[in-house]
């Protein structure tokens, strides 16, 4: 499980909103100057993200939490982000050469918007089916005592 500590800023009815630093691994390498990913790190270091969480548990603004979610999870959410929308890019681009060039000799551009559109169609169903999803969503694993 990954875990990271996150701090309460909004408390909504079911749900709070958290703040959390995003950070890396990088610092923890011997290639961490010599690398590409590292220099990207450095730029994003001290930069904050907010998340909605669901949750039943009673908390205030400014209490830290420790959320965490399953690898399982983040690699189900990675390729629905990235693989359905690719897929939706050639399943659209096949299916326009296909039926728009061939079969009713449209030009080239027809195919290709036809692959655009698909794969944003497909990013679309991957959004809303993520937002559907709870279950893939971070939970609230640990709640501390302390207040910042």
């Amino acid at each position: 499980m990954l875990e990271q500590k996150a701090l309460v800023k909004e408390v909504f009815h079911g749900s709070v909103e958290l703040e959390y630093e995003i950070n890396s691994s990088c610092s923890g390498c011997a290639s961490e100057n010599n690398c590409g990913v590292g220099t990207v790190a450095k730029a994003f270091s001290g930069k904050t993200q907010r998340i909605k969480v669901s949750t039943n548990n009673i908390l205030s603004v400014g209490q830290w939490v420790t959320i965490g979610t399953k690898e399982a999870n983040i690699l189900a959410a990675s390729a629905i982000t990235y693989l359905l929308p690719l897929f939706g890019l050639l399943i659209g681009g096949i299916l326009g050469q296909k039926w728009l060039v061939e079969l009713l000799a449209l030009p080239s551009l027809s195919a290709v918007g036809l692959a655009i559109m698909t794969a944003l169609l497909s990013q679309q169903f991957g959004k809303y089916w993520l937002n559907k999803n709870q279950n893939l969503s971070p939970s609230i694993i640990i709640v501390s005592p302390h207040f910042s």
